[in-house]
């Protein structure tokens, strides 16, 4: 493409204003780039809800918010991209909004997807692999600024202070737990309701890890103060709901706190896979062949075999078929066996014998 500068980046901005998630598994692209340009100002643009998720990682230099759910406009973003003055656009997400950004940024050196909704805004445009992990899509993208990607590239990171350590601290004492009590979390919660396994089925997961020997923590935003309390009052007076009491940024301390999580297809699966919590994660309408399930090995997943699997990307808000098989069918006691094979293995119990002792520490990835 004409007008494309050859010449090495100083200052380079990595674009993804997609959902939680999305942010998280972006956070190795960070690294990878930084391992590339060790002294180059790097900053990323995702949504201010996205922004607790990176304000700790060590490889960002600055954080801008684009405020789309909160109206913030077009051309006030597109201010704050000029006015940094980037010599390479590196973007993660493949919305034509994003492609508009970037053709109108006048950034030199602009890399995206091939498949993104405008490929023709990006100087480079990689492949992205539909049978890869989200994460390795991601990383590819540093072949658009002539590198490869290497493995040690591959680690997720969400950070947080001793803020948030407080935050959870407080919740938990506030509930009567223990200091040393052994937790298991519940997070029932997702954007899309066909990503929602039953509550009576978390319930029920809930009462069996109780019989197991935990204490249940029922995790979720404000948006889940509903079903958390559900889920909670059906698992019983131990249950501690969490819903909306704590920031999002304290997630990550949250994971370093419990032994065990269960959680529907959500952002709480990636966090957990960046503090290398043991997880158990339950998909419906979506499947691990879309590149999102799990990025660690302390991890099961527990699904239903159906042909109408996927049904979609990311998730709807109705069942297309009608009848909810995919969730319907799932039980809480091939979810309960997952659960006692994780916490049973030795690596898993080697982590919960040694939880980090800092909110900056990260649990090393599981073989």
């Amino acid at each position: 493409m004409r007008g494309e500068s050859t010449a090495t980046p100083s200052r380079i901005l990595v674009v993804q204003t997609a959902f939680l998630g999305d942010v998280v598994l972006t956070t190795p692209l960070f690294r990878a780039l930084r391992r590339l340009h060790p002294d180059a100002h790097l900053a990323a643009l995702v949504t201010p809800e996205a922004a607790p998720l990176v304000a700790e990682d060590p490889n960002l230099d600055e954080i801008l918010t684009y405020g789309k759910k909160a109206g913030e406009g077009f051309s006030a973003v597109l201010q704050k991209v000029k006015a940094g003055h980037y010599q390479a656009l590196v973007s993660a997400h493949r919305s034509h909004r994003t492609g508009f950004l970037a053709l109108l940024s006048g950034i030199p050196q602009r890399v995206g997807f091939a498949d993104a909704d405008l490929p023709w805004a990006y100087h480079r445009r990689v492949r992205r692999d539909p049978v890869e992990h989200e994460v390795d899509r991601n990383l590819g993208l540093v072949r658009g600024l002539g590198h490869e990607p290497r493995p040690e590239d591959r680690v997720l990171h969400v950070g947080y202070t001793p803020a948030e350590e407080a935050e959870v601290a407080r919740v938990l004492a506030e509930a009567g737990v223990a200091p040393g009590e052994r937790l298991a979390a519940l997070s029932p919660g997702s954007v899309w309701a066909t990503k929602r396994w039953l509550p009576e089925g978390f319930a029920a997961v809930g009462r069996g890890l109780e019989a197991l020997g935990f204490r249940v923590v029922v995790l979720g935003g404000p948006g889940d103060r509903a079903v958390a309390a559900q889920v909670a009052g059906s698992v019983g007076p131990r249950a501690v709901d969490v819903a909306g009491r704590t920031s999002l940024k304290a997630l990550a301390a949250w994971m370093d706190r419990v032994g065990l999580l269960v959680t529907n297809d959500s952002s709480p699966l990636h966090v957990a896979a960046a503090r290398g919590t043991p997880t158990v994660a339950v998909f419906g309408a979506t499947t691990t062949g879309l590149g999102f399930g799990p990025f660690h090995a302390a991890s099961r997943v527990v699904e239903v075999d159906l042909e109408c699997r996927p049904c979609g990307p990311h998730g709807s808000k109705k069942c297309p078929k009608g009848h909810f098989r995919c969730m319907g069918e799932l039980t809480a006691t091939d979810v309960l066996q997952s659960c006692r094979e994780l916490v049973e293995e030795p690596l898993v119990r080697r982590r919960a014998q040694a939880l980090p002792t800092s909110p900056a520490a990260k649990m090393p990835a599981l073989p």
